[in-house]
């Protein structure tokens, strides 16, 4: 488990991150470049549904305190 600063690293080495204790289920964290900018997005996976969306997010104070970030495995629900 990671806080923001480990999660951050995460973020930065192309991983995907998430909080499982979260009320956010089904959603993770990532980086999407555009002309070299670094943008953080969410992709979340829809319940009873194989759509996934993707949107541009911002962190929330609870993420920004949260002490349980960890990657994203590849067998997860969130892809």
């Amino acid at each position: 488990m990671f806080d923001i600063s480990g999660a951050l690293n995460l973020l930065k080495a192309g991983h995907r991150i998430q909080r499982p204790d979260s009320n956010m289920r089904n959603v993770s964290y990532f980086l999407k470049y555009d002309n070299g900018k670094q943008y953080l997005f969410v992709r979340q996976a829809l319940e009873n549904s194989i759509e996934l969306l993707e949107y541009p997010s911002t962190f929330d104070w609870d993420d920004l305190i949260a002490t349980t970030w960890e990657v994203v495995s590849t067998t997860s629900t969130c892809h």
